[in-house]
Order: C-alpha cells, then sequence, then structure tokens
C-alpha cells in the first residue's frame, strides 16, 4: 500500500516546489537593467554588449502581467525569407522585479548561401546558436557565483556559437 501513499503526496510536492520557486522568483532584487527585447534596434553601444546571434525581425511576445514574466522573440525568418541571414529560434528572458533571471537564446541560423549541392555543402552553411544564463542576483551576497553560463553549447560534433 506504500504506492497509494507516494500518489497521495506527490501533488503536494509539486506544489510545496511551484510555491518555493515563485517564492524565490519575487524575492529577487531589482539589480540589474531591464532587458532589451532583442529584435529592437538600438543604438551601437547597446549592440556591442548585446551581441545579437538571431537576425531582427522577430515576433515579440510576453508572458505574465508586470513581474515576474517572460520576454519571448520568436525568429521564424528561415520559412518567410530563407536567404541569408535567416534563422528559426527564440530568445526568451525570464524577469523578476526588473532584474533578468534566466535568457535563453537558441536556434538555427543560415549564414551563407550553400557553395554546392553536396549536402556536407548545405550543413555547413547552418549553425546551431546557443546562449544561456542563469543569473540569481537575491544570492549575490551569500555564495561566491550567482550566475551561471555554460561554456559549451548542448549539441557536440557541430558548430555551435555563443551569442
Amino acid at each position: 500500500m506504500r504506492r497509494g501513499s507516494d500518489s497521495g503526496s506527490r501533488p503536494l510536492r509539486v506544489a510545496a516546489v511551484a510555491l518555493v520557486c515563485a517564492l524565490v522568483l519575487a524575492a529577487v532584487v531589482p539589480a540589474s537593467v531591464p532587458v532589451r527585447a532583442q529584435s529592437d534596434a538600438g543604438t551601437a553601444d547597446a549592440a556591442a554588449d548585446d551581441r545579437r546571434c538571431l537576425p531582427d525581425g522577430g515576433r515579440n511576445l510576453t508572458i505574465g502581467d508586470g513581474n515576474p514574466h517572460i520576454d519571448l522573440t520568436i525568429h521564424t525568418s528561415l520559412f518567410t525569407d530563407p536567404s541569408p541571414p535567416s534563422a528559426l529560434g527564440l530568445a526568451a528572458s525570464g524577469v523578476a522585479l526588473d532584474a533578468e533571471v534566466v535568457r535563453l537564446r537558441t536556434g538555427v541560423l543560415v549564414e551563407r548561401v550553400p557553395e554546392g549541392v553536396s549536402a556536407n555543402a548545405v550543413w555547413d552553411s547552418f549553425v546551431i546558436l546557443f546562449d544561456y544564463r542563469l543569473s540569481l542576483p537575491m544570492f549575490a551576497d551569500s555564495v561566491g557565483e550567482s550566475t551561471y553560463e555554460p561554456t559549451d553549447g548542448p549539441v557536440s560534433g557541430v558548430e555551435t556559437r555563443g551569442c
């Protein structure tokens, strides 16, 4: 009968984990500048600080009202205008109390027209883009590193570029 007691406590554990995550997000101190949408036009200095990895022209979407919320930019130019640079990907930024907590930019970018019709020439014109950052500014004073950024991409054996 142990299975019955575990299945009854599972929803309670899931609810507790969700509550803790919500409290952590609500406790974020506004320690950074609000996130600029990746497709917005900006100054040359701002563009240098936030290097674009996906082409302009994505569709912006915001999930949530106020704080916390997620800003999304969905890029589908690979289907609508396949001439380089074109992409299929997304840029997502989780924000709580005007501090960026999580950022993910990933997709496939066509950089150039294939030089030939071979399979290698076609695949060599694509690049996998991956950029991930997790920042917990509320723990900046209590732990050594409150920001995590992986140094390599999730796919091995394929050219992967950070943003």
